[in-house]
């Protein structure tokens, strides 16, 4: 094949995709109402663990890794939109957040510091980070250091915790992460 016929087949499969992630977003819509409804979790990872080693198992090995890479970046979009419709599980970690450093909620501010922790072999530090991306929130800064087996994360976002943006985000970080904290608002 030619890199033209590779290209034309390539948009063939993208365009083949499109229908099947629009799909997808559509039950992850109705996972949200669900979950809202009996307050389940959005995010369980022990299913989606099981998910992807049933989905990867046959999956030649010279390519399974980008797969796997593939289904956790998808089921991170999912749980993305699925956050951004749960306002009430924003209310409640922006809320328990910020009463527990002591910060009123009605503070004048445009950057928001946080810190996390993820254990060191199974982070999910990069999909932060690009969960940071698609809430079109900027990082200023960032610190990382690992000790005990556990990534210690600190960052200045560029926002305001009222934003949609940055709820959706903050409250996916404190649902996803251990120990979740919002240390100041400048």
């Amino acid at each position: 094949m030619t890199l033209d016929e590779i290209r034309t087949e390539i948009d063939k499969i993208d365009s083949a995709i499109k229908p099947l992630f629009v799909r997808r977003m559509e039950c992850a819509k109705h996972v949200a109402w669900t979950k809202s409804a009996t307050g389940g979790e959005v995010f369980v990872p022990e299913r989606e663990q099981s998910v992807i080693e049933q989905r990867s198992s046959d999956i030649d090995a010279e390519i399974r890794e980008e797969y796997v890479a593939f289904l956790r970046y998808l089921m991170s979009v999912c749980r993305k939109y699925e956050y951004g419709l749960l306002n009430e599980m924003q209310d409640k970690i922006m809320t328990e957040a910020l009463e527990e450093a002591k910060i009123p909620a009605d503070k004048a501010h445009s950057k928001v510091e946080i810190a996390f922790c993820c254990n060191y072999e199974a982070s999910n530090l990069n999909l932060f980070l690009n969960m940071a991306k698609l809430n079109k929130i900027g990082i200023l800064n960032m610190q990382m250091k690992v000790q005990d087996e556990r990534q210690h994360i600190t960052m200045v976002l560029d926002g305001n915790v009222n934003d949609g943006d940055m709820r959706c985000l903050l409250c996916q970080i404190g649902k996803e992460a251990e120990d979740f904290r919002i240390l100041n608002l400048y």
